[in-house]
């Protein structure tokens, strides 16, 4: 079934309704929101002392004693923190010889992923991505290279510059989607308000405020988020139809 937003003389949207998710063409997918993941991984970010704990294994491993007086915070508590984030899979252990005693269990960050959650009084978006990892990339081959220490040094300012380039582009990307979000906020006020003149009754407002600001248009999607049967969204949209609304195709 496809679904068409009659606006007059020309259609202004067009969607096709199946059973069954639409994914985008992209690299790293969308996790579907009614993926448990999402939540497992809200829960264990949502505390601040695990994203501190976070912020230092990306950057280098660590052991939990080293963590409890680095971040001023119990051992005890520390080893709960870690079980949370190992059992979410944001970290993983192992275990180091240590020439002063037994062998220490140390903690390294491993999940790669992007998380975004647009919120405003006219839109909410939630966005979960996770990315593959990139090929290491080779070390030189030759050894001398390597321990020559003016070499080093010249290959860590080439990386800093590199770093600062790609710290600025992405700084650069948020900025300018920052700006495409606040035009399709004000979009959305006024095709809104447009709706509340068109439609009296709270559902055909509902199903039609999905249709027009959602890219999933499916029926298994819109049950899930708007918390309808899909045989009553389908009977909203046929009253939709009559009313020159929506114009669906079978």
């Amino acid at each position: 079934m496809e679904v068409l937003l009659n606006c007059g003389t020309s259609f202004i949207y067009h969607a096709v309704l199946v059973c069954s998710t639409i994914q985008p063409p992209v690299d790293n997918p969308v996790i579907p929101m009614d993926d448990p993941t999402l939540d497992i991984l809200l829960a264990a970010i949502g505390n601040p002392t695990r994203r501190r704990i976070l912020r230092k294994l990306v950057k280098e491993t660590h052991y939990p004693l080293q963590l409890s007086k680095e971040l001023s915070v119990s051992q005890q508590s520390i080893m709960k923190h870690l079980k949370v984030l190992e059992e979410s899979d944001l970290v993983s252990s192992i275990f180091v010889d240590s020439d002063s005693g037994p062998p220490r269990k140390w903690y390294v960050a491993t999940k790669r992923f992007t998380l975004v959650i647009d919120l405003s009084p006219e839109l909410f978006n939630e966005e979960l991505r996770f990315h593959e990892k990139e090929e290491a990339i080779e070390a030189e081959s030759d050894s001398q290279s390597l321990i020559n220490a003016e070499n080093l040094r010249q290959k860590l300012g080439e990386f800093m510059a590199h770093m600062e380039t790609m710290s600025m582009r992405l700084g650069e990307l948020s900025r300018e989607r920052d700006e495409i979000l606040s035009r399709k906020e004000y979009v959305m006020h006024y095709a809104n308000d447009i709706i509340d003149t068109l439609c009296e009754d709270y559902d055909e407002r509902k199903v039609l405020r999905y249709i027009v600001a959602e890219d999933d248009i499916t029926l298994e999607s819109m049950s899930e988020v708007l918390d309808m049967r899909e045989s009553e969204i389908e009977r909203i949209m046929k009253n939709l139809e009559r009313k020159g609304l929506l114009m669906l195709t079978r």
